[in-house]
Formats: C-alpha cells, sequence, structure tokens
C-alpha cells in the first residue's frame, strides 16, 4: 500500500487537518465555516493542503486495514524523522484516526418528532435534509465517522449529501438501509418496515449482516415484523411522495388500507358496521390533513353511509 503524497508544508498540513475534523463536527457552525473560507483565501496552498487532507481522509478505509511501512518507528521517533515526507503521511493518519475516534465517542444524539397531523423538515450539518411525516420519531447521531439515523417509528424521506468517506445509514426494526447517493422514503411500524428509493440507489441489510441487496430508483421493498423479505416491486413515486405536500392518493386501494391510512393523520378509529364494505376500492387524491371532506367524498363515491360518534367514524352500508 502505498500512503498519499501531500505537497505541502507541515505547518500549513497540520492546520488544514485541523480545519478538516472542526467541520466534520456537528457542533460547527456558521462562523466557523466562514473562519474556514477566509483560510482557504488567504493562500492558494491552504486549498491544495486540505484537498491532500480530504484524499488522505478518502484513502483511510485501505489504509487503516493495510500494514503501512515503517508505522512502529514512527510511533517512537523524534521530531527530526517527521522530516521525511511518509512519516509525516503517517502522523497526520494517525493524528486523523484518533481524533476522528473521539469525535465519534463524543458526539450527541438529537431526536426528532412529530405528533399526529404534523410534518416537519430536519436539515442536517452534512447537508442532508429529513422529511418527517405524521407520529414519527427518529434520533439522528453525526460523527466524523459517521452518520447514523435510527427510525424508531412513522416515516420520513431522506435526500442525502453523499459522501463516500462519510456513510450515512438508517435503522428501523430488522433492517440498515445504506446510502449510495439517494433520495428515499421509508415507512417503519408494527407491520415492517418498507424503503422506496425515488433517486439513486441504496443497499439494504436485514439485521447485522454484511451482506445486502441493492435497491434502484423506481422500486420498493418490504421486510415483514420477523425480518422477511418481500420481492421488489415497481413504485409509483408521485404516489410515495404526496405526503410531503400533504395529499394522500390512493390507486384502487382497498378500504380498509384508507382507513387506516387516515388514522394515521387523525385521532380517530374507523369501524365497519359490515365487514363486506372493507372490500370496496378507492382511487383519487385527498387532503390528508381535512378528514371532513373525505368522509363527505366517501359517501359521494362509495355506497356507504358515514356516522360519526365522537373519535370513531363507522362506516354503513347504503
Amino acid at each position: 500500500m502505498t500512503a498519499p503524497k501531500l505537497s505541502q508544508p507541515p505547518k500549513i498540513l497540520q492546520q488544514a487537518a485541523t480545519w478538516f475534523v472542526e467541520l466534520q463536527s456537528e457542533s460547527c457552525d456558521e462562523q466557523r465555516r466562514q473562519a474556514f473560507a477566509q483560510w482557504l483565501l488567504q493562500n492558494p496552498a491552504h486549498q491544495t493542503a486540505y484537498d491532500d487532507i480530504a484524499s488522505l481522509w478518502g484513502n483511510l478505509d485501505e489504509l487503516k486495514t493495510t500494514e503501512v511501512a515503517g508505522l512502529n518507528t514512527a510511533r517512537s521517533a523524534r521530531p527530526r524523522v517527521w522530516r521525511n515526507g511518509k512519516m509525516l503521511t503517517i502522523s497526520l493518519l494517525l493524528a486523523t484516526v484518533l481524533t476522528g475516534a473521539w469525535l465519534d465517542f463524543k458526539a450527541p444524539s438529537t431526536v426528532y418528532q412529530t405528533g399526529i397531523g404534523e410534518r416537519q423538515t430536519v436539515q442536517l450539518a452534512d447537508g442532508s435534509q429529513l422529511q418527517l411525516n405524521t407520529d414519527t420519531q427518529l434520533r439522528v447521531r453525526l460523527s466524523w465517522w459517521r452518520r447514523e439515523i435510527e427510525l424508531q417509528q412513522g416515516e420520513a424521506m431522506f435526500n442525502v449529501a453523499h459522501q463516500a468517506w462519510h456513510p450515512f445509514t438508517v435503522h428501523t426494526g430488522n433492517l440498515q438501509i445504506k446510502d449510495i447517493g439517494t433520495v428515499f422514503n421509508v415507512r417503519h411500524d408494527n407491520h415492517g418496515t418498507a424503503v422506496s428509493v425515488l433517486e439513486g440507489e441504496v443497499a439494504l441489510h436485514a439485521g447485522r449482516s454484511w451482506f445486502g441487496e441493492n435497491l434502484p430508483a423506481g422500486f420498493s421493498r418490504k421486510i415483514d415484523a420477523g425480518g422477511h423479505w418481500q420481492k421488489p416491486e415497481k413504485t409509483n413515486t408521485k404516489q410515495v411522495a404526496a405526503w410531503l405536500n400533504g395529499q394522500l392518493l390512493f390507486d384502487h386501494t382497498p378500504l380498509t388500507e384508507v382507513v387506516a391510512e387516515l388514522e394515521r393523520y387523525h385521532a380517530v378509529r374507523f369501524a365497519f358496521a359490515d365487514p363486506a364494505l372493507a372490500k370496496q376500492t378507492l382511487s383519487g387524491s385527498f387532503n390528508s390533513a381535512d378528514l371532513k371532506p373525505f368522509l363527505q367524498a366517501l359517501e359521494k363515491i362509495l355506497p356507504i353511509r358515514v356516522q360519526r360518534q365522537k373519535q370513531t367514524v363507522v362506516l354503513y352500508s347504503r
């Protein structure tokens, strides 16, 4: 293994490494980012040095699993040894690894949640955007090594800022979803997890398995609560993303599934006075936030009479 070549003086490289570490931290604020931008403008060598450090980090996965020549010597070397370019590379690599490990250990986690009928947009420090649907709770942990999301319940759309050296993983139920530069939707409930990819591709890993299966754009896949896979299916991306605009799209959807979807957005429960009504199907676009127009449309579209009793909506045959 040949260590990456570093072309700038040690002092500038050390400054670049310090900036690189700080910029990966979630606590790095806009003021520090502006200070970094000013540092870059001070000397053309600063940008080159920063690119060298980023390249060094990009090679870290390979370097850390390879026996680097001279490593034992580097650990006990006197300061004069660092004049050698290879030793400088190794010293910066070790400092980068140790600093990154410390930041990873100290990285805080943040919980975001929405109530019934609420939506929320979360902008992460790495440039990724999360959009939370109704009754959703997730935990975010950003560190220098990784970006990890734990979707505890509900539904979220992930628009990921892809960084090959900084993996983005969503954990939910019995599934790990690893980003490969994507926009994807994840829904998790008592029945299992459904993943739909709108752009790019994700890798799906069941449990702690190292082996995963890639899911490309335009497809969805479900895994039940017991960890059993369903076959990938082509997905209607407009239907998947409709909730972002407060809409629900149904396409010959059984009424039992329709009312279950409405129960996610409103503090009500539906009951079928006639069980046969559950097999009726419904198509159309509806406002997820307003239940009354939906119930009125239901009576017009289907042979159904609606009666609301406080927090229960009873559906009768008409």
